[in-house]
């Protein structure tokens, strides 16, 4: 009853959670590129635009009168509106770069007050307000903030989409593993308790700092893949322990005690996986840690206090709606063969332990040899489905304009005075510098056109690169905004000396400080991540080696994902099997982060839960080959099947038609396929056969069982078929 009102109270509070939510909290605070930004904005009211409209007209060229009258009042109306500092337009100035080179398209370019967490305040009402039907123009938006709000959008609309495809699919694998409907109904409300509560927990964290919209997809998926995962492993353990016992109590106890321990010491270890997105200072990263903890502490709760209730309530009922039956018409043990399948198999493994390392060892190596190649940048409007209009927009802005000078690098020098004649020529020989810079193409500043070191003529008097604050200058690049030759570039100008105080903007600035923000974390994170995961396996598995051998084997997971990540995404092979997407030619900075600390934390989930009955078994006397073969046939059934659950509902996430939803949602099922199938059940069994009692050692002290010689030689019995 309390875990129902809890239930209820959560889906009260995270009723509208999405509205609080936002695209962004990829700045890190202070960062050069913002305060750049801001100055522009607020100070010298110019810049590069924020909001770029693409006005199209539907027949005709855009110098048509009707076109010219609609295109004069669209930016008259532009300039009305609030946070709008700047306007410039191809109707009131004529420039002919803004004008499309089929003559059909034009552009108005607006500079807003706004910053990522004010965009929805600031830009949304304006961009209901400009684009659309405008007599006989077309009108559509781009620019940073319009492909951020259109993200933000897109990740809505697939987190329903997820939650409708997860659910039944997640529902009928259930329903096959435990042979029962009302078992499987008993971990699907669990999983869905989960997300409610996951929903009421980013609610409640976006009222004091900001919450990133891409954290409620990604903390939903992982809530409701954990919460069935514990309650899996409870319900197992519970069947195979009523098999024991005839008291349901002294089972559930039992079940408590040994699997409960795993579920904390699981939850525990996904929780600090999630932690370690606290070291890097981005509200996205750092939002999707505080929800990811939550919802697992939320998940591994529910296992361990709610599921434990229902089935004390339920009894013998949670058999009924049983698939699978015994002729009497009682449903069949749960509990596995003591020799089954997965037992053959892990023996199997052991007899040959060398040769299974060296192919798998071989094989994950091929598969990690593309993250080699991997070129870190960020996704631009290729991120959002093809029929998006603010893709289209962009689309056009790059076939039929310069868009490299609509996505310049800003250079803002305050307190320079370019109608001082030293402080002028100090300017023309920094732009000078500047023009010869690699991948620059061009310089525009107050005191004219620079290309390769030399002056080309005045700029546009309209474009304002001087005002009271100071001077800009704008240095155009031949490479994308979002692609790591970009960030070079901007790393190359902020080495370059300048006329005095300076800051560097634009989306090449933003992502520089980006990465640099992403590489001063990695060690920090890496070391959280080794350290507390160490730790914690060491208390749940009572030895120094098996937690060592866990997390090369979680190592060896992640590495193969991060390869596929970038043989699929970054260079497009297979692209046609997943819907097709956009291939950018980089990898998202963020991405192999996110994967990192969540498969971390689901991969090791599986560790814990065959490690735990590894451990039980040696220390009920078994050999450390017949301990590890047990483990498998007892949790193999389980991991398996709950790695089918994870790769649904990242399935789900896949069919996103956000690519960086998308990339997340291959990779993390790339992961726990590979752990889940290669790891767990070949490589991990041959790693410990060849370690043999090297498995246990603790150097605090020594168990009975450690002391005594193991037939590690030997094996049990060849088991006779199972019955059919």
């Amino acid at each position: 009853m309390l875990t129902l009102c809890a239930l209820v109270a959560a889906g009260v509070a995270g009723v509208g959670v999405g509205d609080r939510l936002y695209h962004g909290g990829t700045t890190p605070p202070g960062a050069e590129a913002a305060r750049a930004e801001h100055a522009l904005s607020t100070a010298f009211r110019s810049g590069v635009p924020t909001v770029t409209l693409v006005a199209t007209a539907a027949t005709g060229s855009v110098d048509d009168p009707a076109a010219v009258r609609a295109g004069t009042r669209l930016v008259a109306r532009a300039r009305a509106l609030p946070k709008v500092v700047a306007v410039r337009s191809y109707w009131t100035e004529r420039p002919i770069s803004l004008r499309g080179r089929d003559g059909r398209s034009a552009l108005v370019l607006l500079r807003i007050a706004t910053s990522e967490g004010t965009a929805h305040r600031d830009v949304e009402p304006l961009l209901r307000e400009l684009t659309g039907r405008h007599g006989p123009l077309e009108v559509a938006a781009t620019g940073p903030t319009p492909v951020g709000l259109a993200i933000e959008r897109q990740s809505r609309l697939d987190l329903q989409r997820m939650e409708l495809l997860a659910a039944p699919l997640t529902a009928a694998v259930l329903v096959v593993v435990f042979g029962g409907v009302v078992a499987a109904g008993l971990a699907l409300v669990v999983g869905l308790a989960a997300v409610v509560g996951s929903a009421a927990v980013l609610s409640g964290l976006a009222g004091f700092t900001t919450v990133s919209v891409i954290a409620l997809n990604l903390t939903t998926a992982l809530g409701f893949a954990l919460a069935v995962d514990f309650s899996l492993f409870m319900l197992a353990r519970y069947r195979e322990e009523r098999e024991r016992t005839a008291s349901l109590h002294d089972a559930l106890l039992e079940t408590v005690r040994t699997t409960g321990r795993t579920v904390v010491c699981s939850a525990l270890t996904v929780m600090a996986s999630m932690a370690a997105l606290l070291v890097f200072p981005l509200d996205m990263l750092r939002s999707i840690a505080y929800g990811g903890m939550a919802v697992v502490a939320l998940s591994g709760l529910l296992a361990l206090t709610a599921l434990p209730a229902a089935l004390l309530l339920l009894g013998p009922r949670i058999d009924r709606l049983s698939l699978r039956r015994r002729r009497d018409g009682t449903a069949r043990p749960a509990a596995a063969p003591e020799k089954g399948r997965w037992y053959r198999l892990a023996d199997g493994v052991m007899r040959r332990p060398v040769p299974v390392v060296l192919v798998l060892g071989t094989l994950l190596a091929a598969l990690v040899l593309p993250f080699a190649d991997a070129r870190f940048g960020t996704f631009d409007d290729r991120a959002l489905p093809e029929g998006s209009p603010t893709r289209q927009a962009t689309e056009t802005l790059r076939r039929d304009f310069d868009h490299h000078a609509v996505n310049s690098v800003q250079v803002v020098l305050p307190g320079l005075d370019a109608h001082r004649a030293w402080e002028a020529a100090a300017l023309d020989a920094y732009a000078r510098r500047l023009s010869r810079l690699e991948h620059v193409t061009r310089v525009e500043t107050v005191t004219g056109i620079y290309h390769h070191g030399r002056l080309l003529g005045p700029t546009h008097p309209q474009v304002g690169y001087a005002s009271p604050a100071g001077t800009w200058a704008a240095v155009v690049t031949d490479i994308g905004p979002h692609a790591e030759e970009g960030a070079a570039v901007v790393r190359a100008v902020r080495k370059t000396p300048a006329p005095g105080p300076f800051m560097v903007g634009g989306t090449q600035a933003w992502l520089a400080d980006l990465q640099d923000s992403i590489r001063a974390g990695l060690v920090p994170a890496l070391v959280l991540i080794t350290v507390v995961t160490l730790a914690l396996l060491a208390w749940c598995t009572r030895s120094v080696v098996l937690p060592l051998k866990a997390f090369l084997l979680n190592v060896l997971s992640l590495s193969a994902a991060f390869g596929v990540m970038v043989l699929v995404f970054q260079q497009g092979f297979l692209r046609g099997l997943l819907g097709g997407f956009a291939v950018t030619g980089v990898t998202d900075t963020l991405v192999p982060i996110l994967v990192l600390c969540v498969a971390f934390g689901l991969s090791m989930d599986y560790e814990v839960l065959l490690l735990s009955r590894a451990v039980e078994e040696h220390a009920a006397g078994a050999s450390t080959r017949v301990a590890v073969a047990r483990a498998v046939q007892r949790t193999a059934g389980l991991f398996t099947a709950s790695a089918v659950v994870v790769i649904v509902v990242m399935a789900a996430l896949a069919a996103s038609g956000l690519l960086l939803l998308k990339v997340v949602g291959v990779s993390l099922a790339v992961a726990v396929f590979v752990d889940a199938t290669l790891i767990r059940l070949l490589l991990a069994p041959a790693l410990m056969a060849l370690l043999g009692r090297a498995n246990w050692w603790l150097p605090v002290r020594r168990t009975p069982t450690d002391a005594r010689p193991e037939p590690e030689a030997e094996s049990e019995p060849e088991p006779a078929p199972e019955p059919v």
